[in-house]
């Protein structure tokens, strides 16, 4: 393989930390790979693949990596067969360290448990035990709590514990613990985030983190305002413009530029009124374009939104009035903080009681072995340098998912403490998406800026050329990505050196592949009453599938395999969402309808499903039948069956009452009829399986209900029973994996449940479908991350971004720390801290940073062809409103814009709108619901037939044309391998001596072979309990464990079956059966001889198993089809001689000459040959069958 010149420095340079910043699509892997295997094989001095950490973000990345170094070894091996070194490493990549960070940890833990006092019984909790754990500890901690009734504790209850129970307050802990455990000391952070609250003047408020970053994001909107003012200023001198605005503008700007001159937060508090302007004046003047003095009015909208939002924002007090709240939040930060590490000191107790560890632990655990504090720095620990000593470079893919823990594992395990630079990582900052699992892109790009580009210890690799995508698809993502991603959004400012370069000049040239921008306006007043119900999404889903059937069968991609154009088939298209939840339903249904066949991966909404519900509602109630909903969900169901109006005559009974004791009054003292016979049946079962609970395991009771009531095969019925089934099962396998947690019996397993659904935990529907069928893909795209598609469709453009994170009551910054509000119990006033509003703001910055990146993974999937979807109401007026960015001299839109963005529209239509002339490789489409409407009438009145017409139907009209010819060669089809159904795939050697024997019958399937029992006479059956194929199997194993170094005579080798009898290796039976001089006699024989002279060598092999492949031909005489089957069988025994190798067969079989043996069992030797000249690529010289019934060796050439 070619590579390029930045590929073969990564391939090629040693001896120091290398970051190699890998756009989409730029080879990273297979370049990894060859780093790898040029590591093991062409160094001056190879190493070892067990020498290696290669550290990956998923288990089945790691799987893949491990397999495509295998595969490159062996190619390897293929030049070089007798290469050692290359042999032990296709020995050593089982056993190499290719793994997640996770399994790296696990792996140190298990090998070095006793460094931190661990029970090496130790296992990992499952994730609905550990929910339950929590819950129980966060009970035993809040009830302490309540008890020493400590004021701080009551105080903090009452700001934050609002509702009926301490549901939030829990949440709130858990939400702290969890954030500090991605550092590698958690209590040190929560103490910096209580410190945080230690502001007792304004200057320290000003000199703090908060305060310095609060005043750049001001001063970012104060440029974004001069800019504007400045392009109104210049609209106001066009030849129409509305020159009478101008002064106003002008005025208004130097107050913004004096605003802008502020120093810290105090000027601009200071100043704020400066950059309020005046009115503008009056505009009679006819001769003005009204349009222009629009523009102008509408950046005067803009410049004082931007004054609103910094007031509303970070100058909502004065600094005196910040430092305040702040000083009266601090007992509230301090409380939480106290609770979070009694909460953490309490849980892993609690786990440690029950010898279990969860995911965190492994990296916490693993850090403690692999490092010691030192004057507050961690430092390698003597553990630590072992794996230094064990590992020649670290290896991270990936990595800018890493956190500062992972960060600090794999530093100890390197030797840069040592000053010898060997980690090296790989990853793409812009395709950074997993803030939610705490990963800390800013490690990326703290390396990225300082590593250097020239010849370094420290060393930068930039990898720009995509190898995956047309022109049309990268030209389109760059001249998108150049406008909208920015250092301080993005994470990184997308210049030359972040932009993707086409290098895929394998593909052929093709018309179609520009990228499209659907707009659906959902604009909608007037529709018909079906019509009208029709959401949004569902009318997204229908341009979708328009389009879809228009590019299915007209447009061309290249095949992969062929390096040909073919058709687009439905496998080729995938559609994207930035989340599954209420989009894979509607695309389903609405695709579904419109005859296109879809695969989702995961569907969400399993614990919804109807079987499900119904299963736990009967389980609830076995665990407490005074529970009404639950109770009333088993009765309406299929189980029991009562409809609506038997459940009201129930409910009427006592209308004053619960419901659950109406039903027990009405089973009681209800008149006699079929409602009352429904009861006795349904308590009937309750009460037996309520006996079963205390001493049946959960997996073994709920499969019991199930049979026992019938509903396992009332879901299986319903429609989509394929589905139900599958669901049900599942929930068969939660309750065995509850089975294996600390956590036993029904009501905990019921709890159990209850927490997954809590903390939307969803394992998502049963998957029954075949991902590899001609189907089009409904794929998150955080699922599509390190995948390829030919089409894709990224759907959901307009949907509002999830702004959860900016909106709970305590929001969480890794640098800032902790923002809570400042509530005052005495006056019942809520005020949000300066910190909070700090914390919101950045929090909200870098949500929306990383949405950025999450487009850009989106739209770099596509191999082909690119498509951007979303619905609009009020297409055409969003259109217009971009216009003024035309006259923006800057390439990236401002500041404001970018971070004010919603949803994915308002950063894709400004950079497509902005550039009208510009639309070589995209087209923006406004699709109307009309148009949608319409073409959907048309191809339903193309399809519908009155009744007469279908009355006097002609049998021999013809509609389709290719439709009947296509039908006539479907049903004309012959299966050329007609007879090859009647073949088997696999003998054993015995069915095909059998055959031998039956020639007329090789068309057949064989009959199993029946025993063979061999005729002994009555003196030689004398002294043994087995006979025949018994007594057989007994001499075989005789002569297996025999050592035929060993001289035996009639003595010693009595004392040897004897030992074998009295070790097990031969049963009291088959001892009974052997006849020493058999065995005697056999051993005086040449071959015994032979065979003696061959154990000496090493050269004697005994019971040797194989599998044989050979055409369907030699089976079936007459078959043309080429086939391979497999004979497989045992060799009794082998040697290898000089001149060649010897097999030899025992045989124990009743015959009266040798000819009959030859005859029988020549096919058998034949295989047996054949095969071990295949294994050892040597001759066999010799076939022989020894005989104990005639004593002596037949010689089968």
């Amino acid at each position: 393989m070619e590579w390029t010149k930045e590929q073969q420095q990564v391939i090629d340079l040693r001896n120091r930390n290398i970051l190699v910043s890998a756009a989409a699509g730029s080879g990273k892997t297979a370049v990894l790979v060859e780093r790898i295997i040029t590591r093991l094989t062409e160094d001056a001095e190879p190493i070892n693949v067990d020498e290696l950490l290669i550290v990956t973000f998923t288990e089945a990345a790691a799987s893949e990596m491990k397999e495509r170094i295998l595969l490159a070894i062996e190619k390897k091996l293929e030049e070089k067969p007798d290469n050692v070194h290359l042999q032990r490493q296709a020995s050593l990549i089982h056993s190499a360290m290719i793994t997640t960070i996770h399994s790296f940890c696990l792996s140190v833990i298990r090998e070095h448990f006793h460094t931190i006092d661990l029970d090496p019984g130790f296992r990992i909790g499952e994730e609905g035990e550990l929910k339950l754990l929590k819950k129980d500890v966060l009970d035993e901690l809040l009830e302490e709590e309540y008890r020493k009734n400590e004021p701080a504790f009551l105080a903090f209850v009452e700001r934050y514990a609002t509702g009926r129970d301490d549901r939030k307050l829990e949440e709130l802990i858990l939400q702290i613990y969890e954030f500090s455990r991605s550092y590698p000391n958690p209590s040190k952070w929560l103490r910096s985030c209580e410190n945080a609250y230690e502001v007792e003047s304004v200057e320290d408020l000003l000199e703090s983190p908060a305060g310095k970053l609060v005043t750049e994001n001001i001063k970012r909107y104060a440029e974004d305002a001069v800019s504007l003012l400045e392009e109104g200023v210049r609209i106001c001198e066009e030849p129409d413009g509305p020159y009478m605005y101008k002064e106003t503008l002008e005025s208004e700007m130097e107050g913004w530029k004096y605003f802008l001159s502020s120093e810290n937060l105090l000027h601009m508090f200071e100043r704020r009124g400066k950059a309020e302007g005046g009115k503008l004046k009056a505009n009679r003047d006819k001769g003005v374009s009204k349009e222009l003095a629009e523009q102008v009015k509408d950046i005067r909208k803009q410049t004082k939104a931007f004054l609103t939002d910094i007031t509303k924002n970070y100058l909502f007090q004065s600094p005196e009035e910040m430092v305040e709240d702040i000083q009266a939040a601090k007992s509230t930060v301090k409380e939480l903080v106290f609770l979070v590490e009694e909460f953490a000191e309490s849980f892993e107790g609690a786990k440690r009681k029950r010898n279990l560890i969860d995911f965190g632990d492994m990296e916490q655990l693993a850090l403690r072995i692999l490092t010691e504090e030192k004057e507050e720095e961690l430092c390698p620990s003597l553990v630590a340098e072992e794996y230094q000593k064990r590992f020649q470079e670290i290896m991270i893919d990936e990595y800018q998912d890493s956190n500062l823990i992972q960060e600090a594992i794999l530093t100890s395990v390197s030797t840069v403490s040592k000053g010898k630079y060997n980690i090296f990582m790989v990853g793409d900052v812009k395709q950074s998406i997993y803030r939610f699992r705490l990963s800390r892109p800013e490690l990326f790009m703290e390396k990225y800026d300082t590593y250097a580009q020239d010849e370094s210890q420290k060393q930068r690799i930039d990898l720009h050329k995509n190898f995956r995508s047309r022109r049309e698809v990268l030209d389109s993502t760059n001249f998108v990505f150049r406008q909208i991603m920015t250092k301080g959004l993005g994470g990184i400012s997308y210049d030359e050196n972040a932009a993707l370069y086409f290098g895929a000049d394998y593909y052929k040239e093709n018309t179609g592949n520009d990228t499209e921008v659907l707009i659906v306006d959902t604009d909608i007043e007037m529709q018909e009453e079906e019509q009208a119900g029709e959401t949004a999404r569902e009318l997204e889903a229908r341009a979708v599938a328009r389009r879809i059937k228009e590019l299915v069968g007209n447009h061309t991609v290249m095949d992969k395999a062929t390096g040909e154009f073919r058709k687009v088939q439905y496998k080729d298209i995938v559609i994207l969402t930035r989340s599954l939840k209420g989009w894979t339903d509607v695309f389903t249904k609405v695709l579904n309808r419109e005859g296109i066949p879809t695969y989702t991966g995961s569907s969400e909404g399993y614990f919804e499903t109807l079987e499900i519900e119904t299963v736990l509602n009967y389980l609830r109630v076995l665990d407490n039948p005074n529970q009404d909903i639950p109770l009333a969900a088993v009765l309406a169901s299929p189980i029991v069956g009562l409809n609506g109006e038997e459940l009201a005559q129930i409910r009427s009974f006592d209308k004053d009452s619960f419901f659950f004791r109406c039903v027990r009054e009405y089973f009681l003292e209800g008149p006699e009829g079929n409602i009352k016979e429904k009861l006795k049946a349904c308590f009937r079962q309750i009460e037996y399986f309520r006996r079963k609970v205390p001493y049946t395991a959960i997996h073994e009771l709920l499969w019991d209900i199930l049979e026992e009531t019938g509903y396992r095969y009332i879901a299986a019925a319903m429609p989509g029973g394929e589905q139900r089934s599958a669901n049900i099962d599942m929930l068969l396998e939660k309750a065995k994996a509850f089975e294996g947690t600390s956590y036993k019996g029904l009501f905990n397993f019921v709890r159990y449940i209850e927490q997954l659904k809590k903390y939307d935990v969803d394992y998502g529907e049963a998957n029954i479908a075949d991902e590899q069928a001609d189907t089009v893909r409904l794929m998150s795209i955080h699922k599509s991350k390190g995948l390829e598609f030919p089409i894709v469709f990224v759907a959901g453009m307009n949907k509002k971004f999830n702004k959860m994170d900016i909106t709970r009551e305590v929001v969480v910054h890794p640098e800032l720390g902790i923002g809570v509000d400042c509530i005052d119990l005495e006056k019942r006033t809520k005020t949000p801290t300066f910190l909070k509003k700090a914390i919101q703001r950045e929090v909200q910055l870098e949500s929306i940073g990383e949405e950025l990146r999450v487009l850009y993974v989106a739209m770099t999937r596509a191999k082909e062809k690119l498509l951007l979807i979303g619905s609009l109401p009020g297409a055409e007026k969003k259109i217009g409103s971009y216009e003024n960015l035309q006259h923006r001299q800057e390439e990236q839109l401002s500041f404001s814009m970018l971070s004010g963005a919603g949803s994915y529209f308002d950063w894709v239509l400004p950079c497509y709108l902005r550039y009208p002339w510009k639309e070589t490789y995209h087209h923006v489409k406004v699709v109307e619901f009309e148009h949608l409407i319409s073409e959907d009438m048309f191809e339903t009145l193309d399809t519908v037939y009155t009744k007469e017409m279908l009355l006097d139907w002609k049998e021999e009209r013809v509609l389709r044309q290719d439709f009947k010819e296509r039908l006539e060669e479907q049903f004309a089809y012959l299966y050329p391998y007609e007879n090859a159904r009647q073949m088997k795939l696999k003998f054993t050697v015995s069915e095909l001596k059998k055959q031998q024997s039956m020639p007329e019958e090789s068309g057949e399937l064989l009959y199993k072979e029946e025993e063979i029992i061999p005729l002994l006479p009555k003196k030689l059956q004398e002294g043994g309990s087995l006979t025949g194929a018994g007594r057989g199997t007994a001499y075989h194993k005789v002569l297996e464990l025999l050592d035929f170094q060993d001289h035996y005579d009639k003595e010693q080798l009595e004392l040897v079956l004897e030992k074998l009898e009295g070790n097990k290796k031969i049963s009291k039976e088959m001892y009974k059966s052997i006849r020493s001089w058999d065995i005697l006699k056999f051993l005086q024989t040449n071959v015994a001889k032979r065979m003696r002279q061959a154990a000496g060598k090493g050269q004697l092999h005994k019971e040797q198993p194989f599998v044989l492949g050979v055409k369907t031909s030699e089976i079936y005489p007459g078959d043309l089809s080429d086939e391979i089957l497999l004979i497989q069988g045992i060799i009794d025994v082998w040697f290898e001689e000089e001149d060649g190798l010897v097999v030899l067969d025992y045989k124990t079989d009743w015959v009266s000459e040798a000819e009959e043996l030859k005859e029988r069992y020549s096919v058998q030797l034949n295989y047996y040959a054949q095969a071990l000249e295949r294994l050892t690529g040597k001759p066999v010289k010799e076939k022989i069958i020894y005989s104990f019934v005639l004593r002596e060796e037949i010689l089968c050439n």
